[in-house]
Formats: C-alpha cells, structure tokens, sequence
C-alpha cells in the first residue's frame, strides 16, 4: 500500500519551506505540517529585530561556506543545489522582494516579518498543505517492510498519523534531553550548547555607556586562538554586537567548557599596535594643548575615551603634550586589549541557536535522508550545522528544506 504521504514535523521556517516545495514540485503528494504550539513560523516572525534577515547576499558559495562554524563542508553540496539565488528568487516569486542593507544582510522591503511569514502561509494553503496546530510528537516508529517506507507518528492527542516519509523540522534544542525521540531511533546527537551569545560583564562603569558603539572592534578570548572583528556595542549587562556575537559563534562549544567564565580582551578599534600608536600619537600632535580628556580619536565616543583614560590610570586634564612615556602605553595598552571578566552570557535577544544536533554523519547530504531510516529525512535547526548572525542560519534552513523536497517528490518512485 503506497500512502502517497509526508509528514513534516515542525511550523518554522524549515518546515514551512519543506512542506511547500515538496507540493510545487509534486502536488500529488499529501503535505501534512504538525506543529506542537499554536502559533506557526514563532521564531521567524522575531527573528532580525522583527524585520526577518532572510539571507545574505553573498552570492559565492565558497565565501558564503566560510561563515559557518560547523557544518560548513556538509553545506558545501547543498548550496551548490539551492544558493542565495535560489532563495532570492523564490520569495521575489511569491512576493517579498528583499533589499540588501551594507553589511550585505537581506530583509524584506517592508522592514516586516510578517511579510515572510504570510507569504510562506499563504503559499502553504494554496499548494493544499493540511496544518495541524497543539499537534505534540512523542513518538515516531519505522514500519517498513519488504522494501516498503511507511512510518507511524504518534501524538499528544492520543492519535498517530501515517505517512511513507517523515520529516523533523523541529528546530534546536538547548538540552540534549529534549532529543530524545531522536535518539530513541538510533541517531547520534552531537552535544547541543548555545552559539549566538552577549558576554555578562559586572563592570558598573562598563555598563553606564550602555548603548554606546564602535564600528570596527576586535575580540579576543584568553586562551582561545582566534580574534574577531566587527560592531561592538555596550550594554547595560556587557558588550554584545556582530564582533560578539561571531566570537560566540565560534567559540561557542569552548566557552561551554569554561562556563562562560574567561578574560576578553577588547581591541576598541580594530588596529595593528603599530597602526594605534600612530593613530595615538597624530591626535595628540594635533591638539598639544588641550587636555588629554578633550582629544578627539575618530571612532572613540567621548565618554568611551573617559573610559579609557580612567581604566589607563591617566588623569584627564592632563595637557596632552606633557604625557609620559609610560601613561601614553598604558592608553594605548587599554585601547588595545582591555581586559573585562565574562561571568556568564546571555541569548542574543530570542533568537536562539544552538551548535549541536543531529550528527551530520547520520544525513546523506545528497538527499537529507537519514542513512540508518530510508523515508526519514532532516532539516534547519536540527543538524549539527550553525551559522554565525547575518541570515545564513536562514540560508541553510532554505537550501535543506529544498534537498528535502527534492528527494522527497520522487519518493513515489520508491514506494
């Protein structure tokens, strides 16, 4: 007996995408979304300030690849078969044309989310997907026989649905406790820990030029290897913003190991020491007889350049030119590498992504399918596979849903 059915667990963005491109390109095949909350495309509809950063107009995969922390060679295939293109594309398509800020992250044109998430909706309805709300997986049971895929899904409810593919689109999830029903199949799952994180730092000081910003900071972690750079803002709580929130990324699985507890080291512009002494050193011949407190450094906020001169040790009204030796290094000490103590993180408003998931070694990346369970297949959040912020965890959620659904219109042929 041939279902002629797919099951797609889970309403965000991958699920919705999945569910849609498998009825473009078969609709023959009966879509059904579940989805355990009442609220569909939740996480979507925050994500980016509420404007939804779709993509990143970065049209060559290789650079594109780069911007993962994990799952990058993995991705490799899969943006060969679905690109940023592809993704622009099809929401110009179906009627959410996007622009391309400068820092190259893609939005809707109406500044909304819910530009997105009522495309992907109205598309779904359309296309005849069968959505079912308060709809909780607790179990998914293989019934294949004889070269036949036929799986059970059982709910909340009481009820199970059939189908002859299943797939999770279930998102992340910050407890590997929560992948249990995975599990229970035989998947391995790699260890789940937060990527995308701000650095809690008690520092009073810090925290009363909250809301303050320099545009190119450098970020380093004692003892971690590598430095990032980017916006950095002040919070009431720490420092946050792109250079962070990367520096989380990547280091996202060695902080877990720290506790989130380590010294970070700021750079507030992100020069060479050689370049900052100079810079330094230009400021002061320039303004030889104002005091220290009233040079102006091009990309150092006022009151940040109190800071610094405070945490130098060096006295304001001190006239420039009259600068020691050992104060002008303790300046450019503090404007290089100011130390801060992290005593733990905080999610990166709620946009919540974790390092972690289903082990990619488990996923055939030509089709999504999982190798152990012909007709099960995977997608978004819910691979060992994360990006840093910029849209490109939106990007991977696109390109495998859109495997997915190509494997998934030909299944027929199997069944």
């Amino acid at each position: 007996m041939n279902y002629k059915r797919v099951i797609i667990i889970g309403a965000g963005a991958s699920g919705y995408f999945s569910a849609i491109r498998i009825k473009e390109l078969n609709p023959a095949i009966e879509v059904v979304l579940l989805e355990k909350t009442a609220k569909t495309l939740a996480k979507l509809r925050i994500s980016g300030g509420g404007r939804c950063n779709v993509t990143h107009d970065c049209r060559s995969n290789s650079i594109l690849l780069t911007q993962y922390p994990r799952g990058r060679s993995f991705l490799k295939k899969v943006f060969k078969r679905f690109s940023v293109s592809h993704t622009i594309d099809w929401f110009l398509a179906n009627g959410v044309a996007l622009k391309t800020e400068e820092d190259g992250r893609m939005f809707p044109t109406t500044n909304s989310s819910e530009t997105v998430a009522e495309a992907l909706e109205f598309r779904a309805r359309k296309l005849g997907v069968v959505l079912r709300l308060l709809s909780s997986v607790v179990t998914i049971i293989p019934l294949s026989k004889d070269g036949f895929y036929a799986w059970q899904v059982n709910c909340n409810r009481g009820t199970n649905e059939m189908a002859n593919a299943v797939v999770l689109a279930i998102g992340g999830f910050p407890k590997e406790a929560q992948y249990n029903m995975i599990k229970q199949l035989n998947i391995n799952i790699i260890k789940p820990v937060p990527s995308l994180f701000t650095f809690n730092i008690s520092d009073e000081y810090l925290h009363e030029m909250h809301g303050l910003s320099v545009i190119d900071a450098r970020i380093k972690l004692q003892g971690f290897d590598e430095t990032y750079n980017g916006p950095l803002l002040i919070t009431h709580w720490g420092i946050s913003g792109p250079a962070v929130l990367k520096t989380s990324a990547w280091g996202a699985r060695w902080m877990n190991e720290k506790h989130y507890t380590t010294t970070v080291f700021v750079s507030w512009l992100n020069k060479t020491e050689d370049e900052m002494r100079t810079f330094l050193q230009n400021a002061i011949i320039l303004n030889t007889k104002k005091m220290l407190v009233n040079l102006y450094l091009e990309g150092i906020p006022r009151r940040l350049w109190e800071f610094i001169i405070f945490r130098a040790g060096v006295l304001g009204s001190k006239i420039s030119c009259e600068l020691s030796k050992y104060e002008f290094n303790k300046i450019i000490e503090n404007l290089l590498r100011m130390p801060f103590e992290i005593e733990g993180k905080t999610s990166f408003k709620e946009e919540f992504v974790t390092a972690g998931g289903i082990d990619l070694a488990e996923i055939n990346p030509e089709t999504m399918e999982i190798r152990k369970h012909p007709g099960l297949f995977a997608t978004g959040e819910i691979l060992d596979i994360d990006g840093i912020t910029g849209g490109y965890n939106f990007q991977a959620a696109w390109s495998t849903a859109a495997i997915v659904s190509e494997s998934i219109a030909k299944i027929n042929d199997r069944a």
